[in-house]
């Protein structure tokens, strides 16, 4: 047997029309049908009261007529003014005398004849040729005989169904009115949630000088001062994190400098050093770069985190920028494709330099190598794919490999920083772009750095 599958829940503005419409939907029906059968009941009173006396009005007549004229019935019905649709009958002494050819006896409801021999006037309710007919039994012990009208009410059927439709059409428009304020309804109580899922947005985006405006509703100001409370909390653990950073960067700095000279000192004598030294001189000389980049990776992230970053934004054509770091990192401009018109960002170069250098680097110690630079457009960007010769990023690691200190590991290489795509990230970041990795189809992975494109490249 096969499950079914779960309903998707509905989202809080849905839910809150949803239950007004219903709302209003119930409401408006309670009131038109209580509207419907008030007033059916009134009209159905009125039109047998009508009737009534219609009815006997007409039998005081008939009564009259046979005391005058004797047994001559036909005579006597003969000079009853009737009502439009009306049909008289009498019963005197067994035999049936009716003022329409149409009617006979068999029309009259079985219950107002059994009412009417019991020396009582009775109405009731009955159908004649399928319309609504009220029939009015009034007994005439005076000349023997009894009274019988039947009185159309077809009218009343009409008017009954007019008001229904009206009634209906009511209901069906104060439903959708209700809908419609329920809708607006919701709206307005959603827009402060709106605004905070904007600003965590903003925040989670790196804005970490937003704030949600002030609002005079007393219940949502609570939200308000809490949530600005704890942006402000957030932001200075951030700050006070990038301090830090900077700080120990900054301390580290003359430790590894003074590592660096000492090294380059063994590394220039190392012909006179044992095998064994000259291996180790090599190893210690690889791991202080490594440490070096690591230190410059945390000085400019600590830069970018802080806000302290001196950038120097100007115009520039990736085309050329791209081509420069190439050549500039001794890797082949053979492998950069780029279209013939020039492909313009706002950036600051240097930044933009080192990020184009780290994903060089990337290619070359966990890629496999680098093997094409494309640049190009697309819906407004300018976009520049990296390509190397490696198995790939797995698709869970794919994110992961931005964070700081992350590798995947499926990479092979251990010798970069763990800092290089982060720095990359948060480059983009600033220039208001963003960097993503996919597999390519023919293999190898694929890093792309999206930039806004300046007014003159559009």
């Amino acid at each position: 047997m096969k499950r079914f599958a779960r309903l998707r829940p509905l989202s809080l503005r849905t839910t809150i029309t949803l239950s007004f419409a219903s709302l209003a939907l119930v409401v408006s029906a309670i009131l038109a049908g209580g509207t419907y059968l008030a007033a059916r009941e009134f009209l159905i009173g009125q039109r047998e009261q009508t009737a009534a006396q219609q009815a006997f009005a007409s039998a005081s007549m008939v009564r009259d007529g046979l005391r005058t004229r004797g047994s001559d019935v036909i005579e006597v019905l003969a000079s009853v003014p009737g009502s439009s649709g009306s049909v008289v009958l009498v019963k005197r002494q067994e035999r049936w005398y009716s003022s329409s050819l149409n009617v006979a006896e068999d029309a009259i409801a079985p219950e107002v004849r059994q009412v009417v021999r019991s020396g009582l006037a009775g109405v009731a309710w009955s159908r004649l040729d399928g319309r609504p007919v009220i029939v009015v039994g009034v007994p005439l012990p005076a000349v023997e005989a009894n009274f019988y009208q039947i009185a159309s009410a077809s009218e009343l059927d009409s008017t009954l169904t007019t008001l229904g439709s009206v009634l209906a059409a009511f209901a069906a428009l104060t439903t959708i009115g209700g809908t419609l304020m329920s809708r607006a309804a919701a709206a307005r109580a959603i827009a402060p949630l709106e605004s905070v899922a904007t600003a965590a947005a903003r925040i989670a985006a790196g804005q970490m000088d937003t704030r949600l405006g002030a609002t005079e509703d007393p219940d949502l100001s609570v939200i308000v001062g809490s949530f600005n409370t704890m942006v402000e909390a957030l932001e200075e653990r951030v700050q006070r994190d990038a301090r830090f950073a900077a700080d120990v960067s900054h301390e580290l700095r003359s430790p590894v400098t003074t590592l660096m000279t000492s090294v380059d000192v063994l590394a220039g004598s190392r012909n006179e050093l044992p095998l064994r030294a000259q291996r180790a001189v090599e190893l210690v000389e690889g791991e202080v770069d490594r440490l070096r980049r690591a230190l410059e990776h945390l000085l400019e992230l600590g830069r970018l985190d802080a806000g302290t970053a001196h950038r120097d934004v100007v115009d520039v054509d990736l085309r050329d920028l791209v081509a420069h770091a190439l050549s500039e990192n001794h890797r082949a401009t053979e492998l950069l494709s780029v279209p013939t018109q020039p492909v313009r960002v706002l950036a600051d170069k240097q930044e933009l330099n080192r990020a184009l250098v780290n994903l060089f680097d990337n290619a070359d110690l966990h890629g496999g190598g680098l093997s094409a630079v494309n640049v190009t457009t697309s819906n407004g960007r300018a976009l520049i794919r990296v390509d190397d010769a490696g198995p790939g990023v797995p698709e869970a690691d794919r994110e992961l490999i931005f964070e700081r200190f992350a590798r995947s590991g499926s990479r092979g290489s251990r010798q970069g920083t763990g800092l290089g795509l982060s720095l990359v990230e948060e480059t983009a970041r600033a220039h208001g772009g963003s960097v993503w990795c996919e597999d390519r189809a023919e293999g190898g992975a694929r890093f792309t750095l999206a930039l806004p494109l300046s007014e003159e490249g559009e």
